[in-house]
């Protein structure tokens, strides 16, 4: 009898915990979603539903991000929210963030720029590659590649290759994110920087630079091929593309 009674409260008790978690409010995903010691499913899923109660009310969000006092991790989770919940409200909270002080939520707001996949974008992206934080210039590619546009070509190439892309001599690591957004793009303007990209000093530059020419010529020169193989069969591509 005893045991019975036990097993009905335990029921009891583990129903009202789940009751519990699918009552769970905004602030309550918010704080699981910022939560390192959580799976990163669970973190994911937390940030779906702050998403979701988003999409009716987003005064917890909106006072995050306003807020620059706030916790860090919970601003930087709000302003990567925005990006999911598009309108014109989530937009102009996105463009006001692109000048924040801190370079965490700068770098947030042009990746969750780049989730709303709007062209218009491209200019207020773009401008974000001479950032003094190589976290935002590197963000900034990101959020392009999203974005999609060709006027942003000339802007990565510029930046591949710009002065401040290097540091007493050598390749800061964010050069390959800028060819990885050329490549992303996919647009036969860029040729000429992958090119030019393909004898990079860096290696990783180079290698990214294959890549990204095999996704603007819609067809790979890897197969088969040795590295260096690869390399000057792309070298001949694209110059033929120049002629």
């Amino acid at each position: 009898m005893a045991e019975r009674r036990a097993a009905r409260l335990l029921g009891w008790a583990l129903g009202l915990a789940v009751a519990g978690a699918a009552w769970a409010g905004p602030r309550e995903d918010l704080l699981q979603a910022t939560d390192p010691t959580l799976p990163e499913a669970s973190r994911l899923a937390a940030f779906d539903r702050l998403v979701n109660a988003g999409a009716t009310d987003m005064s917890l969000i909106e006072g995050l991000v306003k807020d620059p006092k706030a916790d860090a991790r919970e601003r930087w989770v709000a302003v990567r929210a925005l990006g999911r919940l598009q309108g014109d409200r989530a937009e102009q909270l996105l463009l006001g963030l692109l000048d924040d002080a801190e370079p965490a939520m700068r770098a947030a707001a042009v990746q969750a720029l780049g989730d709303l996949g709007q062209r218009r974008h491209a200019g207020r992206a773009s401008a974000l590659l001479t950032d003094p934080a190589i976290l935002v210039r590197a963000s900034a590619a990101e959020a392009l590649c999203k974005i999609g546009d060709e006027s942003a070509v000339d802007a990565l190439s510029v930046a591949l290759f710009a002065k401040d892309s290097w540091y007493r001599g050598s390749s800061l690591w964010v050069r390959r994110h800028y060819v990885d957004a050329i490549g992303c793009i996919g647009r036969r303007s860029a040729v000429p920087a992958l090119l030019r990209a393909l004898d990079d000093g860096d290696p990783a530059v180079s290698a990214a630079s294959m890549k990204a020419l095999a996704k603007v010529a819609g067809f790979d020169y890897a197969e088969g091929r040795s590295p260096q193989e690869a390399r000057d069969a792309w070298r001949r591509w694209a110059q033929s593309q120049l002629r």
